[in-house]
């Protein structure tokens, strides 16, 4: 199961900043495109729950990316549409391994160090990141819709407008 830990900002991916733009880029993740409904996915199994955003479990889905081995994989969903993807793994190893095939596939990317590795790429419609800590030796990796997360950060704000007027 995936934990509240795993999600910052109670149900959205990890803050992004600093990202290289993608030459290539991404209108799927494992063959769901972006935007789908959840209604349409029968093999997705509810794992969090932050009332519009929602995490699932894919059932028999590939715990592995190349020869890296991956300890789960969620895929997140906005008011119904598959928004974000956030994969769990352990190990340096398997860090080496993953920040190798995403270079591949997508150039060099921003590199920070906070806490560990951190390597970011910005495309039009998708933003991701590889992130790696070193004391805790594991990492993730997140691929986020923008139009989706925008759509989440508006909807934020006006909760918080009407929440401030509770003060």
């Amino acid at each position: 199961m995936l934990t509240e830990n795993q999600y910052s900002r109670q149900g959205r991916p990890p803050y992004f900043s600093n990202f290289v733009v993608l030459t290539v880029g991404s209108t799927s993740f494992r063959g769901i495109k972006w935007g789908t409904s959840i209604s349409e996915l029968p093999d997705m199994s509810l794992s969090e729950d932050y009332g519009n955003s929602k995490f699932y479990l894919r059932k028999g889905d590939k715990l592995k990316i190349g020869d890296a081995d991956i300890d789960r994989i969620g895929y997140g969903f906005y008011k119904g549409l598959f928004y974000s993807v956030g994969i769990m793994y352990n190990g340096s190893l398997n860090f080496k391994k993953l920040k190798a095939i995403f270079v591949e596939q997508y150039g060099q990317a921003q590199q920070q160090k906070q806490f560990g590795e951190h390597y970011s790429w910005l495309g039009e419609t998708v933003k991701i990141a590889v992130r790696y800590n070193e004391i805790a030796k594991s990492g993730d990796i997140w691929y986020v819709f923008k139009p989706l997360e925008k759509e989440q950060e508006k909807d934020d704000e006006q909760k918080a407008k009407k929440g401030a007027k509770d003060l």
